[in-house]
């Protein structure tokens, strides 16, 4: 017991001290070096303060290897990042991206709290079954259903993990789900044959728009699950 206690008490206090000291330098580099406009927050300000045991679950296009933490830092209240593990996000990203053995960036990752998942495995993966489990505590997760950078100004077929994400869920009430769509970051992080690193040099001076959209009403949708060919 004393060791699972250590365990988690490193594990929360490490990522307290790395999304305190992250967060600020991603939010400072969104708001600071280049000019950020946020429409309709109130949106997000509201499901930030929903009731406990809600879970809440963000997606957005997909545009840049900046999208998160980047993006998240600059539009969520300060005062968050410098709680570190207890309110910011989940993030996601493809295992074979972030969470290669022994890298660098999977210990950065996992101090940030960012999950993996895995590409072509499937909608019931276990990694599929810890994002929902984060949910259903009343965690905030968010995702990229598109499932990939995208920087053709389209947003693209969302992949089915999100749907199974939000068909998991017993309860209508037990979920928040806020989308928002972003342009700018594509710009200041351009992904080409050159440029394909969170390192790379960013173009600096670049305005990015974000815009929230009221929470999705999932009750029509997860009523179907009673009835077929979904039952």
């Amino acid at each position: 017991v004393g060791t699972s206690i250590a365990s988690y008490f490193d594990d929360d206090t490490r990522r307290a001290v790395a999304i305190g000291i992250m967060g600020p330098v991603c939010r400072l580099v969104v708001r600071g070096l280049n000019h950020l406009h946020v429409h309709d927050i109130h949106h997000l300000e509201k499901s930030l303060k929903r009731p406990v045991g809600t879970g809440l679950l963000t997606i957005s296009n997909h545009i840049a290897t900046i999208d998160d933490p980047h993006l998240i830092a600059a539009v969520v209240p300060p005062r968050m990042l410098m709680r570190g593990s207890k309110e910011i996000r989940w993030g996601v990203c493809a295992a074979d991206v972030c969470f290669q053995e022994g890298s660098l960036l999977s210990k950065c990752a996992d101090a940030a709290k960012v999950l993996p998942v895995r590409r072509g495995a499937g909608v019931f993966q276990a990694e599929i079954d810890v994002i929902i489990q984060k949910l259903k505590q009343g965690d905030w997760v968010h995702y990229f259903p598109e499932g990939k950078i995208r920087q053709d100004g389209y947003v693209h077929q969302f992949r089915r993990g999100v749907g199974r994400i939000v068909a998991s869920m017993e309860k209508t009430g037990s979920l928040q789900v806020i989308p928002f769509y972003h342009i700018g970051l594509d710009r200041v992080q351009p992904t080409t044959p050159e440029s394909t690193s969170i390192f790379s040099r960013p173009n600096l001076g670049t305005h990015v728009h974000v815009i929230f959209g009221a929470p999705v009403d999932l009750t029509h949708w997860l009523a179907m699950r009673d009835h077929p060919p979904f039952d």
